[in-house]
């Protein structure tokens, strides 16, 4: 009991329960961080993010603000190409919520991996604070991608 009590708190969930086990989408972006089927590491990242926004910078509801955060980073359009005329055409499409969410969390995912600050925990936590403030990496993935959609959408058929 003690141990594991000291283990959860280093990692930074009090209470011993983790976030992964009772949400679905934080249990998504477990699978998607997942690296080489490695599912606890997967786990400690976010579980460790959620600890600091909560311990370092006052966030009484980490998850809320990961909520926020993933509303934040998704893409309401993406382009796909199409041969037309014997040339690829990029033409903009509508994204589905799933999508959506999934593309979400893939950019949170990259854009966290290219932060420099020690740490996954850090880097992610960090990302997920810009989000909130509508800046980051994903942020600019995601206007990035609704900049092309625009600039193609002269292709809309």
């Amino acid at each position: 009991g003690e141990l594991l009590k000291a283990f959860c708190v280093c990692e930074g969930v009090r209470g011993g329960m983790s976030f992964h086990a009772r949400d679905a989408m934080v249990s998504r972006m477990v699978r998607i961080f997942m690296r080489h089927g490695k599912k606890t590491t997967s786990q400690k990242i976010i579980d460790g993010a959620m600890g600091i926004l909560k311990r370092d910078h006052n966030i009484q509801d980490p998850l809320k603000m990961l909520y926020e955060a993933v509303q934040n980073a998704k893409p309401l359009v993406e382009t796909r190409p199409v041969i037309n005329a014997g040339r690829k055409v990029l033409i903009p499409r509508p994204v589905s919520p799933e999508r959506q969410e999934s593309l979400a969390l893939r950019f949170i995912r990259d854009a966290m991996r290219e932060r420099n600050e020690n740490g996954s925990p850090l880097r992610l936590a960090n990302e997920i604070l810009e989000l909130h403030k509508k800046q980051g990496g994903a942020r600019r993935r995601r206007d990035n991608q609704h900049r092309t959609a625009e600039a193609n959408r002269a292709f809309v058929r």
